[in-house]
């Protein structure tokens, strides 16, 4: 995404500013923290270091929105063993978190305050009318991106937004284990920056993430995150949790009829761009069955996140799981300010 104002914490959770991210990317959910290392080589990556520990039970605790870290001292001691696996300190770093913990919104506004504290209150209002949670208790920020016709107000934003508590505990974690954490973004926007521009015209590119299908949401059970996108440029994000009493076998209708109401907005939003593809992230046991779902509820062409979908990464291995990698290769590619 670009952005005409001035760089700020979803600017840097959107891959907003000038300078290259570092190349070390953490991710980190219910069950396991990972790293990655991509240094950019030529027009690519070079894919260098990868390494995974499992997160005891009873580390974090679920709260409405996401998650908190109940037990401080198993994340670190997890950190100090992924640490010592390490080929070299790493003291700048990028980490990704699940939908569920960190979400994004849009919202319409006239020309937002330059002054920060006023600022502040104008996002946490428009944020209190479109969320059921303390807003008070979250760090907000946002970015502006293009408006859809039709709209009231002459600006669109998309406002990020976490529980403040929760990411300072976090970037607390970190720093103990001597890492700066310059950026803190979500599954889905560092998917979104990892994907290739497919050839050709203005068509739109849909992200569908499955989260909970591999266990990626750990307590927080099962949800899918739809993001939408057209030259790079976000039009569209909806993260919609799965009910935990859902069977099953009426998942597929749940997620059809919820694609298909995405289909009409965009068919009367933006009727001039067709959707191309949907690039599905998901465990390979429920690829088929979501890739059914996506192409009847969306009515595009549905594809499973490969290599294909992604810039060219030298060293990675025929058996890498992008659905893994991805993500903090897309939080690497990104910039900040």
């Amino acid at each position: 995404m670009r952005s005409t104002k001035s760089p700020s914490w979803i600017s840097r959770l959107a891959g907003l500013g000038p300078l290259p991210a570092p190349p070390h990317a953490f991710a980190l959910d219910g069950e396991r923290l990972q790293y990655g290392c991509f240094v950019a080589a030529g027009d690519g990556f070079a894919f260098r270091e990868y390494h995974r520990e499992e997160i005891p039970p009873e580390t974090f605790q679920r709260a409405p929105l996401g998650s908190l870290l109940k037990d401080p001292t198993a994340l670190d001691a997890t950190l100090g063993r992924l640490v010592e696996r390490l080929a070299a300190p790493v003291k700048q770093a990028s980490l990704t978190l699940p939908d569920a913990w960190l979400r994004v919104a849009f919202t319409e506004s006239a020309e937002l305050p330059p002054a920060a504290r006023e600022r502040d209150e104008v996002l946490r209002w428009k944020l209190k009318r479109l969320v059921p949670f303390r807003v008070d208790e979250l760090r907000i920020d946002a970015v502006e991106v293009a408006p859809l016709p039709g709209q009231q107000e002459p600006r669109r934003l998309l406002l990020g937004f976490a529980v403040e508590a929760f990411l300072a505990q976090l970037e607390a974690a970190f720093r103990r284990a001597g890492t700066h954490l310059g950026r803190i973004t979500s599954t889905s926007l560092a998917l979104l920056a990892a994907l290739d521009e497919p050839p050709g015209g203005d068509a739109l590119t849909a992200l569908v993430l499955a989260e909970g299908s591999s266990g990626a949401a750990g307590a927080e059970g099962s949800g899918y995150t739809l993001a939408v996108a057209r030259d790079g440029e976000m039009l569209l994000h909806r993260y919609k949790g799965l009910p935990a009493a859902l069977a099953e076998s009426a998942r597929g209708d749940f997620v059809r009829r919820d694609l298909a109401l995405t289909r009409n907005f965009l068919a009367e939003n933006v009727p001039a761009a067709p959707l191309g593809r949907a690039v599905l992230a998901a465990a390979a046991a429920s690829e088929p069955a979501w890739l059914g779902w996506l192409e009847d509820g969306l009515g595009a062409r549905a594809e499973a996140l490969g290599p294909g979908h992604l810039p060219p990464v030298a060293g990675a291995d025929s058996g890498v799981d992008w659905g893994e990698l991805a993500p903090m290769l897309g939080v690497v590619r990104q910039e900040i300010a």
